[in-house]
Order: structure tokens, then C-alpha cells, then sequence
């Protein structure tokens, strides 16, 4: 298949020299047509798209400038200027006003031969960087477009998913209820102590600015931080008077048992762990593990602040629930001990005991 020939218009007004470019050109394999300028000059400009325009500087009726002007006002042609020995300057000033290059009268085929397959070579470059420009703006908009189509099939699998959790929650919780109901079954003395717990160590948290997802964590840990008083003896749970030391140490043990049990559980190991800490001191003299301060997780330590509230206001086999006043004074007695200072002195701030009612 023949390769295109690359179209160039030559424009002079002196006609020998037309034809001697012609014949270089046309020799050299181009499509040439000649003009002699003046104003028809630019009606055959907008007639036909030329690859490459050659010009004399120096024309009557219209200058060789104004043709460079118009011709780079509307197309991507590049330009060669044609210029006299005497006439240098003039050619220095036309490149800044745009011309691609100048070729010096009288014309040396190689000179003019080489200067334009380097204007033909940047008018490629010209248009294929156009040519990118558009497919890269083309690509941008359909790209553009294919996001918002997967940012709006998003927003709905997002609600699926929120509904579906929200579902799955609502199930979880309702299960925990039911964890927390078998307990205080085995223990009818602590009846209702986990559903309290469950409100005070809610807001305990939510005043102390934890984020949702370990507000939800709390919540559920609350409600089964006494998950492992059914591996514990309900003669033992219900005995009324004080309990041996051998009867001491297998309460001890229902931290340790409500962290295996929950660890086997899917979804549960954050609130196993905290589970397995809510006995812990602050001091370190706690059980199961002996660990102390920030090494306590903050969601067991909210636990150890609410469940030592409900256990003296609430009513026990050996006595009367305690005045609040009381419970709250040796709440402050404790703190920095048993407790955490900065979670008490929040609980009683904050008043959190007054969210529920015995």
C-alpha cells in the first residue's frame, strides 16, 4: 500500500522561486501547490488543510507576518519562514511570534529538506498529544460516570447492609437477653442486675467518649459479665450468709469460664476479653490475672464502676439494698483502689446512677 503523501502550500510572490521549491519537494515525495499570496491568500488557507506551510517574509499586498498570524490563530500547520541574508533580525522575530523555523534565500535543498521533516515530526507530536488529551478527557467522563453508577449501586448494598446488621444486632441483643436471663435464673437474687447493668455501663461509656463500636462491645459485655455463673453451683450463688473461702474461689472462677465460653463464640472475642477482666482492681490485687491500671480494658473497668453501684443498692440474701448516698461514699473510698478514680468521679458527676431504678 503507498503511503500518504504529506500535503505542503509554498507560498512566494517570486515565481522562480515557487518552481525550484516545487521540484525539490515534489522530488522528495510531497504533494506541493503553490501561491503567489496576496488576499486570496486566505481563502485557500481555509479552503484546504495543509500538513505544512512555506513562506516568504517579505511580499507586497499582505506580509509574510500577517499569513504566520492568521495561519497560527486557527490551525495546528507549522510554519517556515523564508527570509533574504540581509533580512536575519526579521527572521529571529518572526520565530518568536510563532514561525517553527526560517530557511535562508538562496534555498539548499538539504537545509530545507531536513527543517521540514522536523516541522512535519512536531506537527505529529502536536496532534497525537491532542489526540491523548481528548481520549484522556473521553476516558476521565466515562470514568467519572462509571463511579457515580458504582458510588449509587453502593449507597444501596449499603442500606442492605445497614438493615442486615441492624437485623443481626437486634437478633444478638435479643440473644444476650437470653444469656443474661439463664444467669440471674441460676442467682434470684441478682434479678434484673444485668439489664441495669446493661443502661449504666452504656452511658458510663458514652460519657467517657467511646466510639460506637465499643459502646456496642460494652453493651454486650454488660449484659454477660456474669455469663460464667453457670459453671458455678446454684447452692453456692444462693447461699445465704457468707461463703467459705473454698466457696469464695469457685465465684472467682465465672471470669475465666464467661471468657471461654464467649472466645468460642464467633464475633465475640472483643467482649470475651473484656468479660474476663471485669474483677480485675485497679490496684492489681484483682482476679482472675492481677493486672492493673490501663492494662484493665476500659470497657472492664466501666463494668467494675456499675457493678459495684448495683451490687450495694441492690437487695442481697443478707441485707437491704443501701442508701445511695452510702453506695456512692464508698464508691469514693475505693477509688484509685478497687476502681478506677477518673470513671467514679464521672459516674458521680455525670449522676449516671440516676438512668436507672432498682
Amino acid at each position: 500500500m503507498e503511503a500518504v503523501r504529506r500535503s505542503i502550500l509554498v507560498v512566494d510572490d517570486e515565481e522562480p522561486i515557487r518552481k525550484v521549491l516545487k521540484t525539490h519537494l515534489t522530488g522528495a515525495g510531497y504533494d506541493v501547490v503553490q501561491s503567489p499570496g496576496g488576499k486570496g491568500i486566505f481563502d485557500t488557507l481555509e479552503e484546504t488543510e495543509f500538513e505544512l506551510l512555506i513562506c516568504d517574509i517579505k511580499m507586497p499586498e499582505v506580509d509574510g507576518v500577517d499569513i504566520l498570524k492568521y495561519t497560527r490563530e486557527r490551525f495546528d500547520t507549522p510554519v517556515i519562514m523564508l527570509t533574504g541574508l540581509t533580512d536575519t533580525a526579521t527572521a529571529v522575530d518572526v520565530m518568536k511570534k510563532g514561525a517553527f523555523d526560517y530557511v535562508m534565500k538562496p534555498v539548499r535543498k538539504d537545509d530545507l529538506l531536513g527543517t521540514i521533516q522536523k516541522a512535519l515530526d512536531y506537527r505529529d507530536l502536536l496532534l497525537r498529544n491532542r489526540q491523548l488529551e481528548l481520549e484522556n478527557t473521553q476516558y476521565q467522563h466515562s470514568l467519572e460516570h462509571k463511579v457515580r453508577e458504582r458510588t449509587g449501586e453502593l449507597r444501596i448494598k449499603t442500606k442492605e447492609l445497614e438493615s442486615a446488621y441492624g437485623a443481626i444486632k437486634s437478633m444478638s441483643i435479643q440473644f444476650a437477653n437470653v444469656l443474661a436471663e439463664t444467669i440471674e435464673a441460676k442467682d434470684r437474687y441478682t434479678r434484673g442486675h444485668c439489664n441495669r447493668m446493661r443502661y449504666l455501663c452504656v452511658e458510663l461509656g458514652r460519657k467517657a467518649g467511646l466510639s460506637a463500636e465499643r459502646l456496642e462491645l460494652l453493651e454486650y459485655a454488660s449484659l454477660l459479665h456474669d455469663l460464667g455463673k453457670v459453671g458455678v453451683n446454684e447452692l453456692i450463688l444462693n447461699k445465704e450468709g457468707p461463703l467459705t473461702e473454698a466457696e469464695c474461689a469457685k465465684v472467682r472462677e465465672h471470669p475465666a469460664i464467661a471468657e471461654k465460653v464467649l472466645s468460642d463464640i464467633p464475633l465475640m472475642d472483643g467482649v470475651a476479653s473484656i468479660v474476663a477482666a471485669h474483677h480485675e482492681n485497679f490496684d492489681g490485687s484483682g482476679y482472675p490475672k492481677n493486672i492493673a491500671g490501663t492494662k484493665i480494658p476500659v470497657e472492664a473497668r466501666i463494668i467494675a464502676v456499675a457493678d459495684l453501684y448495683d451490687a450495694m443498692s441492690s437487695d442481697r440474701p443478707y441485707r437491704k439494698g443501701l442508701a445511695i448516698e452510702i453506695v456512692l461514699e464508698e464508691m469514693e473510698r475505693v477509688a484509685g483502689t478497687q476502681l478506677d478514680a477518673g470513671l467514679v468521679r464521672l459516674f458521680i458527676d455525670s449522676k449516671v446512677y440516676s438512668y436507672v431504678k432498682n
